[in-house]
């Protein structure tokens, strides 16, 4: 009979278990769920290496534009909050519109991701770097975690990175 108990208990937190890692599964989805259609995030160019990102950056330089650089990882949950609430809000959208937008694909975990990492001093993800038309790294507005769309829009001010759209008066 002891057996039988032991069984029944083993057996019981298994599909416990299963239960709950099912449930996870399921709400992880719903958190990390591709964006609407509706949703009008600005396009990111997706690089994955370190020649890759100073192309990029050089071209953002050439064209006189402020870069935003973007490290993140399918994986990360913040990085996913970014591209479904921040960049999708259209005042943030607006203020992206005018910069060169690159996404630093890390998912994979390479030994060139985290070659890539320490290049750039990048401890965690989500990290946004921006890169001033001169070609230099604005350090102090690097961003570390999720920002809220308002929350990004004082970190743009607060920085001198936010686009003044010109009145026609």
């Amino acid at each position: 009979m002891r057996q039988g108990r032991r069984f029944a208990l083993t057996a019981g937190l298994l599909i416990a278990a299963l239960g709950a890692g099912a449930l996870y599964i399921v709400r992880s989805q719903q958190v990390t769920a591709p964006p609407k259609a509706s949703d009008s995030a600005p396009a990111f160019i997706t690089v994955n290496s370190q020649a890759a990102l100073d192309a990029e950056l050089a071209s953002a330089a050439a064209n006189q534009q402020i870069a935003l650089v973007d490290y993140y990882a399918d994986w990360c949950i913040p990085c996913k909050q970014f591209a479904q609430k921040t960049f999708t809000d259209p005042a943030v959208a607006q203020q992206l519109s005018h910069m060169h937008r690159i996404k630093v694909n890390l998912s994979d975990n390479r030994p060139e991701d985290f070659a890539l990492m320490r290049s750039q001093d990048v401890a965690g993800l989500p990290t946004l770097d921006f890169w001033l038309v001169n070609g230099e790294r604005h350090a102090a507005a690097r961003i570390t975690g999720f920002l809220a769309p308002q929350a990004f829009m004082a970190h743009l001010r607060q920085h001198g990175l936010q686009h003044e759209v010109k009145s026609e008066h």
